[in-house]
């Protein structure tokens, strides 16, 4: 049974704006540095020309460029929430495609339809009687948190939802998306194992916890979730995937890769 399930991308694909390519040296909190050309900015990260490849890192995972600190995410003026009626999904591709990343719009106009069949999905479930209404509210309410990013808001309702059924591992993945959106890396964690338990062949709750143990230092684990995530990524063909998680595991501290 298809449940809402919100997405998280290791990396947001929004240009918010650009900078003409040039020489950087940048430095990881891991260590690693990394010196090519910044082909483009954006709010929570830059895309790199590196040894032939664009890798993409998130700021908080970096600590400084040509020895200027980065600290937090490059502010934005005006910067608005989605607004009422429109999805993140749908958001991103309009903006993506704007931009000529049609490939990249096409997966988030996709994502769209996915969301609102999930929706239906739940809908026909209700009316079927499979699953009852105060459960169907919570999971709505949730997603609905999630995309204003009221996260907190957006806790209170899954955690309803988790307690009428712990099992679902749609429930347990956004539990794990809004703990992290909250900084709570451990509890974030938690859900996102739970979720894989139950959905084993999840990249996205690979890719997730990884993220989560990276940011509570627990390396080795994350490193071995994204090995996992990669050779998902391979089996389905996903090169976009393949790349993302190269680009996380270049972040690794240098002492638990071989």
């Amino acid at each position: 049974m298809s449940k809402l399930r919100i997405i998280l991308l290791s990396v947001i694909f929004i240009p918010l704006f650009f900078c003409s390519a040039r020489a950087a040296m940048i430095t990881l909190k891991s260590g690693k540095v990394v010196e090519g050309k910044i082909a483009e900015r954006a709010k929570d990260y830059i895309r790199v020309k590196y040894e032939g490849n664009e890798v993409y890192y998130e700021n908080k995972y970096i600590k400084s460029i040509d020895g200027v600190d980065v600290g937090a995410p490059v502010a934005v003026t005006q910067e608005k929430k989605p607004t009422e009626g429109t999805t993140p999904s749908f958001k991103k591709g309009i903006e993506l495609a704007s931009g000529g990343k049609f490939e990249e719009a096409k997966q988030e106009f996709e994502q769209e339809l996915n969301d609102i069949k999930s929706g239906l999905t739940i809908l026909d479930d209700v009316e079927k009687g499979s699953i009852s209404k105060e459960y169907a509210i919570y999971l709505f309410q949730g997603s609905l948190h999630i995309i204003n990013e009221e996260y907190d808001l957006a806790a209170t309702s899954l955690e309803k939802a988790w307690e009428m059924n712990p099992k679902d591992p749609d429930v347990n993945y956004n539990l794990g998306f809004v703990y992290y959106s909250l900084g709570e890396y451990k509890k974030s964690a938690v859900y996102l194992y739970a979720a894989l338990k139950l959905q084993p062949d999840d990249t996205g709750a690979y890719e997730l916890l990884a993220k989560a143990y990276y940011n509570i230092g627990e390396y080795q684990k994350a490193r071995e979730d994204l090995l996992i995530a990669r050779e998902l990524f391979k089996k389905s063909n996903d090169e976009h995937g393949v790349a993302r998680v190269n680009s996380f595991l270049e972040m690794i501290p240098s002492q638990t890769n071989n």
